[in-house]
């Protein structure tokens, strides 16, 4: 069950009833830093105002990530945020994508690649507030 859906600039993030956050795009999407930006707003300020939560992040129609965008994930700002990263890779180029970001991302966070969303859930229970 969905709640709360909320427009990003270049997606949609919502919360489960559980309280794991979901950020999706569209295919083609490229990221830069204003939209990197947006979402932090928008987990903050709508979702994680007093606890930091758990995202699932499906990475399968990402074309592209700039690296301002890459530093802003990695960032003290989104630690404080969310409490984990789940992302969804489901294809050989969003694999590719989600390997070249844990090899030279310094999270602030545990973040982990799954093929699927139940396996990425399962595993972000241990992270919900």
């Amino acid at each position: 069950m969905e709640q709360n859906k909320q427009k990003t600039s270049q997606g949609e993030v919502w919360m489960d009833e559980d309280g794991v956050l979901y950020q999706d795009y569209p295919p083609g999407t490229e990221i830069k830093i204003e939209d990197s930006l947006g979402e932090l707003k928008i987990y903050s300020s709508t979702f994680c105002k007093e606890v930091k939560r758990p995202i699932i992040v499906d990475i399968s129609n990402i074309k592209r990530v700039s690296k301002e965008s890459r530093d802003m994930y990695s960032s003290e700002e989104m630690g404080d945020t969310l409490s984990a990263a789940a992302l969804i890779v489901s294809n050989p180029v969003s694999r590719i994508l989600g390997n070249f970001y844990m090899g030279i991302s310094k999270t602030k966070m545990p973040v982990r690649m799954f093929a699927t969303t139940s396996d990425a859930k399962d595993w972000l229970k241990d992270f919900l507030p």
